[in-house]
C-alpha cells in the first residue's frame, strides 16, 4: 500500500496547515530519524536490563517477596511505594483527577501532570492492595515487553484525547514492537521506502507510528524501573546479585491473593488488568456475560406479565425518573403531570424498553457466537505480533459497530433519567415548557462541577458525547464503580435504576475494552468501509426495528388500563385468607387486562402478538395464577370425610396448588372472543402471548433435579425464596450476604458486576445458562416479595423448588 503523499513529504506544514484552519488541532513535536532511534535504543536497553535483573531475582526470591509484602501493613506498603516513587499519585485513575484540575489550553500549553496521564496505573491506592503490586512484577517479568504494547498504548487514552501526553511525530517511517523479543530488534524502525509492507503495518496494529511507539517505550522503561527498585528495597538485606543461590519453582498464583475478602468481581478483573497479561479476546467470559444479560432481559418480560407488584414497582420507577419530575426556578410542576398523557409516556416506555433489551441481547449474543466460528486458532497470532485473518478481523469490525449502535439505548436512557432520579433531581432545574413542541430542557441548578462534587462530575460524562469519548466509556464506568462501591454518601445518592443503567453501561464498556485489546497496537486502517458497516448493521437489527415499530404508538389507552397504580397491588408477602386471595386475583387480572390490550395493538399493526413476531428467541411460558380460596381450617374430621367422598379431582388440584402459592394455568385463552368484564374469582383473563407452550422452562423438562443438602443459614434463605403459603406466617427479609453464601453452597460460581448486577453460573452447568440477580439497592437485605421473585426465576431456569434442600 502506498503512503499518503502529504503525510510523507512535509507533514509538520500540513499539521500547521491544519492548526491555522482549527486551533483545537494539536501540532506535535517532530523528530528526527536519528533522535527517535537514538531514544529507542536507550529505552530497550533499559526495558531489557531491568527485566534481566528482575527474571534473575524472582527466580530465586519470588517467594521471599511474597511473605515480605504481605506482611506489611498498607501504610508500610504506601512507604515502600513512595520511597521508590515520591510523586505517586495517592488515588485510583490520577488521571481523573487531572483532568478536572486543568482546562484544555492548559494542557496543551505544558501539563502539570504529565506523570498522572502516561503512567495512570501507578498510583498509591491500587498499588498499595495486597495482590497488584505482585501480579504487576510476576507479569511484566515472566513475559516479553511485547506482549505489553496493545495495553500500555490504550493506557494513554485519556491523556491523547485531553491533549496532555500528544506523542512525538515522525513521518516514512513505523516501530515494531509486538513479536520484537530481543533487545536489538525491539523498537526497531522500518521505511516506507524500503519495505512494502511497512506502512500496512502500522494501519493494522502491528506497527506503531514512531512517536506512539516511543511513548509505549517510555511507559515501559518507566514501569519496569519502578518494579526494579521496588523489588529491591523489599529485599534489600538479601544478596539479590548471587547468582550461585539455586533457582525455585515458581509459586502457584493463589499465593499472590493473599488475604483479600470478598466475592470475585468484574471491578476487581477490571482493577488487576493493567497488572496483568491482557490476552487477546477472552470470548467464552464475555460470552457467559451476555448470556445472562440476556436472560435476564427474557426473566424481565415475563415478570412484567406475571406479577402485578413487579410490573407495579417498575412503573412507578420509571415514572420517578421522568424529566417531567423536575420543578422549574420558580418551583412550577409540568403541567403534563395532572394528564394521562404522562403515565401513557411512562407505560410505552415500559414495554418497548422491555422487549427491544431483549432482541438486543440476544443479538449480541449471536454476534459473539458468531466470532466464536471465526475465531479457530486466529488469536494466537496477536501475542506474536501477527495479523489477524481478514475474516476474523470484520468480524470484530461489526461487532464493534454494532455495540457501539446498541450502547446509545441504555446512554438514551440515562439522559433522561440521571438527572431526574430522586436522589440527584434537587441539582437540576427544567426550563419552562416551550408549548410547540413535547422537548424537555434541564440546566444544572448549582454547577456542581465546579464544587467538587466527583459522583455528579462522573454522572454527567455520560450526558456529553465529546466528554464520554474523551474518558472512554470503560473508564468511566470503571472509575464510578469505585466512587459508589468506597464512599457510602455516594451510593446513597444511586438510585436502583440509575444502578441497573449503569450495569449495562460497564457491559457494553467491557465488550468495547475487550476488543480493543485484539490487535497487538492501536489500529488505523479501515477493516469494512462505511458503507458496507451501516449496510450489515441494519440488516443485523432487523428484528430490532420490526419490534420498535409494532410497538410504536402504544401508549394511548395504556393509563386508563393501568391508573391508579393501586390497583396492582398485591399481598402475596401476606398469610393467605379469603380477603387477600381476592385481591391478588384482582390484581392478576388488572395485569393481564393491560397486556391483552398491548397484544391487541400489536395484532392490528401485524395480524401477530409480539411474542408470535419474537417467537424465535422468546420461547412461551405459562403464568403462574393465584387459585381460588379454599377454608383450611375447618374441622380435620369433616375434611377427612370431604376428601374420600365428595371433593372432584378439580377441588384436590385446588388444594395442593393452594399450598405452593400459585396455581400454573394453560393461559391458552384468546382474547378473540372481545372484551370481557374483569373477573375476581377463579381463572382470570390472559393475554393471547401466553400459551401451554413452555419449552424454556425448567421445570417442564422433565429433568431430574438433585437435593441439596445446605447449612441452617442456607435453608433459611430457600425457604424464603420457595415460601410455600401453607405457612403461617412469611419470612421476613433476607440479608444479602446470607444469599450469597447460600448460592455458592448449591454450585454457583459468584461474580459481582458494575453497578447492582451479580452474576451467577452453575459451575457443572454444561448449557452454561448464567443468571443476572441484581443486589438491594442501597439496603443489603432482600424483601420478601423480591425474594420470591428469584425463587421463581431459579425454578423457571433450573427447575428448583423448596423440594430442592434440605438441612444438613
Amino acid at each position: 500500500m502506498d503512503a499518503p503523499d502529504d503525510f510523507y513529504s512535509d507533514p509538520k506544514s500540513m499539521f500547521e496547515a491544519m492548526a491555522a484552519a482549527n486551533p483545537n488541532v494539536p501540532v506535535p513535536v517532530f523528530l528526527s530519524f536519528q533522535q527517535a532511534k537514538a531514544k529507542a535504543k536507550q529505552y530497550s536497553h533499559d526495558i531489557f536490563t531491568a527485566q534481566r535483573a528482575l527474571v534473575n531475582i524472582l527466580d530465586r526470591h519470588e517467594e521471599t517477596v511474597i511473605k515480605r509484602w504481605h506482611k506489611k501493613t498498607t501504610v508500610q506498603r504506601q512507604k515502600v511505594l513512595t520511597t521508590v516513587f515520591p510523586a505517586i499519585p495517592p488515588t485510583h485513575r490520577p488521571d481523573f483527577w487531572a483532568i478536572r484540575k486543568e482546562s484544555t489550553p492548559q494542557r496543551r500549553a505544558g501539563t502539570l501532570f504529565r506523570d498522572h496521564w502516561l503512567l495512570p496505573s501507578l498510583d498509591l491506592e491500587d498499588l498499595s492492595k495486597p495482590r497488584n503490586l505482585l501480579l504487576f512484577l510476576r507479569s511484566r517479568t515472566r513475559n516479553p515487553p511485547g506482549e505489553f504494547v496493545n495495553a500500555d498504548a490504550n493506557s494513554v487514552h485519556i491523556g491523547h484525547t485531553a491533549q496532555a501526553s500528544m506523542p512525538p511525530y515522525l513521518s516514512g517511517y513505523t516501530m515494531l514492537l509486538a513479536g520484537q523479543n530481543t533487545q536489538l530488534s525491539y523498537g526497531r524502525m522500518v521505511s516506507w521506502d524500503e519495505d512494502d509492507d511497512a506502512f500496512d503495518m502500522m494501519s493494522s496494529g502491528t506497527g506503531l507510528q514512531p512517536g506512539e511507539g516511543l511513548q509505549v517505550l517510555e511507559i515501559q522503561q518507566r514501569k519496569m524501573q519502578f518494579l526494579q527498585r521496588c523489588t529491591e528495597l523489599i529485599l534489600q538485606d538479601l544478596p539479590m546479585d548471587d547468582l550461585s543461590i539455586p533457582k525455585q519453582p515458581e509459586p502457584p498464583e493463589h499465593r499472590l491473593q493473599g488475604n483479600s475478602p470478598g466475592w470475585p468481581s468484574l471491578t476487581q478483573e477490571i482493577e488487576e488488568a493493567p497488572y496483568r497479561v491482557q490476552y487477546a479476546l477472552d470470548i467464552d467470559r464475555l460470552r457467559t456475560f451476555v448470556i445472562a444479560r440476556r436472560n435476564e432481559a427474557e426473566d424481565h418480560i415475563w415478570s412484567l406479565r406475571e406479577d402485578p407488584s413487579y410490573f407495579q414497582e417498575i412503573v412507578l420507577e420509571w415514572s420517578e425518573h421522568r424529566q417531567e419530575r423536575i420543578l422549574t426556578a420558580s418551583g412550577k410542576s409540568h403541567p403534563v403531570l395532572r394528564q394521562d398523557l404522562f403515565w401513557e409516556r411512562v407505560l410505552s416506555n415500559v414495554v418497548v424498553d422491555a422487549y427491544t433489551n431483549l432482541v438486543a441481547w440476544d443479538l449480541v449474543a449471536k454476534e459473539i457466537d458468531r466470532i466464536i466460528l471465526t475465531k479457530s486458532n486466529h488469536y494466537d497470532q496477536v501475542g506474536s505480533g501477527g495479523e489477524l485473518p481478514e475474516d476474523t478481523a470484520q468480524a470484530l469490525a461489526h461487532f464493534e459497530h454494532l455495540i457501539n449502535q446498541l450502547t446509545k439505548g441504555p446512554l438514551g436512557n440515562w439522559k433522561v433519567a440521571m438527572v431526574a432520579s430522586p436522589p440527584l433531581r434537587r441539582h437540576y432545574v427544567r426550563d419552562l415548557q416551550d408549548p410547540t413542541n413535547t422537548r424537555i430542557g434541564v440546566t444544572s441548578k448549582d454547577g456542581s462541577r465546579k464544587k467538587g462534587d466527583h459522583l455528579l462530575w462522573l454522572l454527567e460524562v455520560f450526558l456529553e458525547e465529546d466528554q464520554l469519548f474523551l474518558c472512554g466509556l470503560d473508564n468511566v464506568c470503571d472509575e464510578l464503580e469505585r466512587e459508589i462501591r468506597s464512599n457510602k454518601t455516594s451510593r446513597e445518592r444511586i438510585s436502583s435504576y440509575i444502578a441497573s443503567l449503569i450495569s449495562d453501561l460497564s457491559l457494553f464498556g467491557e465488550l468495547n475494552r475487550q476488543i480493543a485489546l485484539v490487535t497487538p497496537g492501536p489500529r488505523m486502517g479501515v477493516i469494512v468501509e462505511q458503507k458496507e458497516m451501516d449496510a450489515e448493521f441494519n440488516r443485523r437489527i432487523n428484528l430490532f426495528s420490526q419490534t420498535f415499530a409494532t410497538l410504536t404508538g402504544l401508549g394511548k389507552g395504556l393509563a386508563e388500563l393501568a391508573t391508579p397504580l393501586w390497583k396492582f397491588d398485591y399481598p402475596s408477602h401476606k398469610r393467605r385468607t379469603q380477603a387477600t386471595t381476592e385481591t391478588m386475583q384482582h390484581a392478576e387480572n388488572n395485569l393481564d387486562t393491560f397486556w391483552s390490550h398491548v397484544d391487541d395493538h400489536c395484532k392490528a399493526k401485524t395480524s401477530g402478538t409480539i411474542h408470535q413476531m419474537l417467537g424465535e428467541i422468546l420461547k412461551e411460558r405459562q403464568l403462574q395464577r393465584t387459585p381460588d380460596w379454599v377454608d383450611t381450617t375447618k374441622d380435620s374430621n369433616d375434611s377427612k370425610e370431604h376428601s374420600e367422598s365428595d371433593i372432584t379431582s378439580s377441588e384436590l388440584a385446588a388444594v395442593e396448588l393452594q399450598s405452593r402459592t400459585e396455581n400454573t394455568i394453560t393461559a391458552a385463552i384468546t382474547h378473540a372472543r372481545g372484551r370481557q368484564k374483569t373477573k375476581t374469582r377463579g381463572v382470570p383473563r390472559t393475554s393471547s402471548a401466553t400459551t401451554v407452550q413452555d419449552t424454556d422452562d425448567a421445570a417442564d423438562q422433565n429433568l431430574a433435579t438433585p437435593i441439596f443438602e445446605v447449612s441452617k443459614r442456607g435453608f433459611k434463605v430457600f425457604t424464603a425464596l420457595f415460601y410455600t403459603p401453607a405457612e403461617e406466617e412469611p419470612p421476613g427479609e433476607v440479608p444479602w450476604s446470607d444469599f450469597l453464601s447460600a448460592m455458592a453452597s448449591v454450585g454457583f460460581s459468584i461474580k459481582k458486576l458494575d453497578g447492582s448486577a451479580w452474576m451467577f453460573a452453575l459451575v457443572d452447568d454444561e448449557w452454561k445458562q448464567s443468571i443476572i440477580i441484581h443486589e438491594p439497592h442501597p439496603s443489603s437485605k432482600i424483601p420478601f416479595q423480591v425474594a420470591r421473585r428469584i425463587g421463581r426465576r431459579l425454578w423457571r431456569r433450573y427447575g428448583w423448588s423448596s423440594e430442592n434442600f434440605r438441612r444438613a
